[in-house]
């Protein structure tokens, strides 16, 4: 609140309240854009710009400053234990500890959340250090007491040093928030400095710049439908299958490699959504061709993350979807790995229950690859057991492995599943898994991924001929 007047005593003319109370609502307007309301430190908006700033002031190649990352570590816990406003007081204690120890050379700002940073302007990385660790030595002020209970709040941190050689200043903050996360899956409360040598750390900043990229995927369709073959080894067994695959292609059209935007996808939480399109979008192109799969004999398959398996909301849009489209339940099998199922055991049951009685087909795929398989598998009624591949890569050339293969084989028999080798690269070991008693091969020497449009094409082409003839 100001109180303001003329040097001379006299009262203010109209013309000048008003001015004046344009002068105020200017700089309430920019209290509202630049400051945070609940801590009173600079919000993003404000603290995106003194960033840029304070790249320009950089005088050489010699000169630094410093971003610092915090993540208040288990305040989720404190809003689960003690309420939303026992998590807002320890907020804006850690706030007012910031603005008590910065130094005149930073800005503070609260990011979003439980998240905050600090830029220290000319600084070197001992500076943000020794402020961290000032920071850190008052973590008794974020322990939250009420009555005879009490949690402790820690910090997990990131630092980033920056030169003039930055071009973004948005890859500053990237950076510092990499070394955070890298501090908080080490263990929490403790500081990480971000380091271009540190390939986990590498990896984790190429994640973080992936996701945007799996986020235009999933908002424009940039994701790509193969369907690789998995034959029967049985003459007399008609039915065909194919597992449907994922691929996603770079800005210059390069194909981006599974592994790398799935390990993205896993690490901040996206598998959920990217298994919502798929399923989507397969149920779509299968619908087109309704009629040639009421015929039973075709059959495919959608993988299922273990994170989509803990997801509550996922089991009704898949029973919406297959509800809205023509095509039979029977046509498609869910696959989910045996370590996804039995870490979310009575999720993963209940899921496949559900979807089970309406029809659709379940594979436990990897199976062979916990020590508990075959004690795991009595708890989950399954219709495929999928060989982990690991034993089929070498298994013309190790004992251990045939015999694993072997022995799952024949338990499955007993249970009346059908079981799938995949990864069956060569001539030798597709004559050796179907030697075995295999019902099912899946690799290079059965066939390649190939469009799902083409595949579905092809085998209503086939179907065509068939009938003709």
């Amino acid at each position: 609140v100001a109180q303001l007047c003329k040097i001379s005593g006299e009262n203010f003319e109209r013309s000048d309240i008003r001015f004046m109370a344009h002068i105020a609502r200017k700089m309430e307007h920019v209290v509202e854009q630049s400051f945070d309301a609940m801590t009173g430190l600079m919000n993003r908006t404000g603290f995106d710009a003194q960033l840029q700033e304070s790249m320009e002031s950089l005088q050489n190649n010699s000169d630094q400053h410093q971003l610092i990352y915090f993540d208040l570590d288990n305040l989720r816990l404190v809003n689960d234990s003690f309420g939303q406003e026992a998590g807002d007081e320890v907020i804006q204690r850690f706030a007012q500890k910031l603005d008590e120890v910065l130094p005149n050379s930073g800005v503070a700002t609260r990011l979003s959340g439980d998240d905050f940073a600090v830029l220290l302007t000319h600084s070197s990385e001992e500076d943000a250090l020794e402020l961290t660790e000032r920071i850190r030595n008052h973590r008794e002020g974020l322990r939250y007491l009420r009555g005879d209970k009490s949690l402790q709040v820690s910090v997990s941190i990131g630092i980033a040093p920056f030169s003039k050689q930055v071009v973004d200043p948005t890859d500053v903050i990237t950076a510092a928030r990499v070394a955070c996360d890298s501090a908080k899956s080490h263990g929490r409360d403790r500081v990480e400095v971000f380091d271009q040598a540190d390939q986990s750390i590498i990896r984790r900043y190429d994640n973080m710049h992936m996701i945007s990229d799996i986020q235009k995927a999933l908002d424009s369709g940039g994701f790509d439908l193969v369907a690789q073959p998995i034959l029967p080894l049985n003459p007399d067994n008609h039915s065909i299958r194919h597992e449907i695959l994922l691929r996603m292609h770079d800005a210059d059209g390069n194909q981006i490699p599974t592994s790398t935007f799935f390990s993205a996808a896993e690490h901040y939480k996206l598998m959920p959504q990217i298994d919502r399109w798929v399923v989507s979008a397969t149920i779509k192109q299968l619908a087109e061709h309704a009629k040639l799969l009421d015929t039973g004999n075709f059959v495919f398959a959608i993988n299922l993350s273990g994170q989509s398996l803990g997801d509550d909301e996922i089991l009704k849009f898949i029973q919406d979807e297959m509800e809205a489209s023509s095509i039979p339940p029977s046509s498609i099998c869910f696959e989910i790995t045996e370590s996804a199922a039995v870490s979310n055991l009575d999720k993963a049951q209940a899921f496949i229950d559900r979807l089970s009685s309406a029809g659709c087909k379940f594979s436990l795929d990897d199976f062979g690859a916990g020590l508990s398989s075959f004690a795991y598998l009595k708890s989950f009624q399954v219709d495929t057991l999928k060989i982990d591949g690991h034993f089929i890569r070498d298994i013309t050339e190790n004992r251990i492995s045939e015999s694993m293969v072997a022995a799952i084989t024949q338990v499955a028999k007993v249970m009346e599943l059908e079981t799938v080798a995949e990864f069956v690269e060569t001539p030798e070991a597709r004559k050796l898994v179907t030697d075995l008693g295999v019902d099912y091969a899946q690799g290079h020497d059965i066939g390649h991924p190939e469009t799902l449009e083409s595949v579905l094409d092809a085998i209503t082409s086939d179907d065509e001929a068939s009938e003709a003839s």
